[in-house]
C-alpha cells in the first residue's frame, strides 16, 4: 500500500444489513472527485452531488471501469446545488432512494470569491459566498443527521482551510467563512454525541480553486501573495488531489470520538495517522 492509499477493509453493515454510503458534495471534480473514489475504494457507496451533470456521469463511467476494486459499492450521481431547498431535497430523496445506510457526510463544496478588500467588498457577494461555504453546509448536516446518528457513529467531515486561521488580503470572505465552517464544527460535536465531526484543512491541493486564483484573483490581492500562488505551481509544490482525498476519506470512515469538534490543517501530527 502506498502511502496515500485508503484503508482495505471490510464494508460496514451499520443499520439493519444495510450496506454503507457517504455523501460527498462537490463531487464532479478535483478533491471532491478523489475522495468519492477513495471512499468507493474502501468498498463505501458514495452519492455523489455536483451542479455538473456531465462531469457525474464521466465520473459514473470511470467508476464502473474499475468496479471490480469497489466489492460492489456503487457510485450515485446527483445533480444539485446545494445552495437550494430543491438541492438539498434532491440529495435527501438520493439517499432515501439507495436504500442504504449513512455513514458519512463529507462537505467538500465551497467557492473563494468574492476576492477582493473589504473597503470594496460588497455584502450581497458576502451572502452568496456564505451561502455555499457555511449555510449549505448547515442546512444539508441538519437534514441527515437522524440517519448518522442512526449509525452510531455516524461522521461529518466540514473541508476547511488554514485559510482560517490566517488572514490574506482580498480574502476577507473565504477566511472569514472557513473559521465559521470550524466553529460551526466544534458546535456540532458539542451537540451531538453519536455524529463525529471533524474539520480539515486539505493542504494546497493542485484544483481549479488553484487556477482561479493564479488567473483571476491578482487585482484583489497583494502582488507578493498572489505571486505566492504562482510560484507553488511552477515550483511543482501543489499536491494532486489524491493524496489529500486518501486522508479524508480514512477520516470519513474511521475518525475517533477524541478528534470530534477539532480543526486539523494538513500536515498535523494527527492527519499524518490516516495517511496510510
Amino acid at each position: 500500500m502506498s502511502t496515500w492509499e485508503t484503508r482495505p477493509k471490510e464494508a460496514a453493515a451499520p443499520l439493519s444489513g444495510r450496506g454503507p454510503v457517504a455523501i460527498v458534495t462537490g463531487a464532479s471534480r478535483g478533491l471532491g472527485r478523489e475522495i468519492s473514489m477513495a471512499l468507493l475504494r474502501s468498498q463505501v457507496s458514495v452519492i455523489g452531488v455536483g451542479r455538473s451533470a456531465d462531469c457525474l456521469n464521466e465520473l459514473m463511467t470511470t467508476v464502473a471501469l474499475q468496479s471490480k476494486d469497489n466489492g460492489g459499492a456503487q457510485f450515485i450521481p446527483c445533480v444539485a446545488d446545494v445552495t437550494t431547498a430543491q438541492g438539498v431535497s434532491a440529495i435527501e430523496q438520493s439517499l432515501k432512494s439507495s436504500r442504504l445506510g449513512l455513514v458519512a457526510l463529507v462537505n467538500n463544496a465551497g467557492t473563494l470569491g468574492p476576492v477582493a478588500p473589504i473597503a470594496s467588498a460588497s455584502a450581497d457577494g458576502w451572502r452568496e459566498h456564505f451561502d455555499v461555504n457555511l449555510f449549505a453546509v448547515m442546512e444539508l448536516t441538519s437534514r441527515v443527521l437522524p440517519e448518522l446518528r442512526a449509525s452510531k457513529p455516524g461522521r461529518v467531515i466540514n473541508i476547511s482551510s488554514g485559510a482560517a486561521t490566517i488572514s490574506l488580503y482580498g480574502w476577507g470572505a473565504y477566511c472569514a467563512s472557513k473559521a465559521a465552517l470550524n466553529k460551526l464544527t466544534q458546535v456540532l460535536a458539542h451537540e451531538e454525541p453519536d455524529v463525529v465531526a471533524v474539520a480539515v484543512g486539505p493542504g494546497v491541493v493542485d484544483t481549479e480553486m488553484q487556477k482561479f486564483i493564479r488567473d483571476k484573483c491578482a487585482s484583489g490581492m497583494r502582488t507578493n501573495e498572489h505571486k505566492g500562488f504562482i510560484e507553488l505551481q511552477e515550483s511543482g509544490k501543489l499536491m494532486h488531489p489524491s493524496k489529500s482525498a486518501a486522508v479524508i476519506a480514512n477520516l470519513a470512515l474511521d475518525a475517533p470520538a477524541e478528534m470530534s469538534g477539532s480543526f486539523y490543517d494538513w500536515g498535523s501530527d494527527e492527519l499524518a495517522k490516516y495517511c496510510s
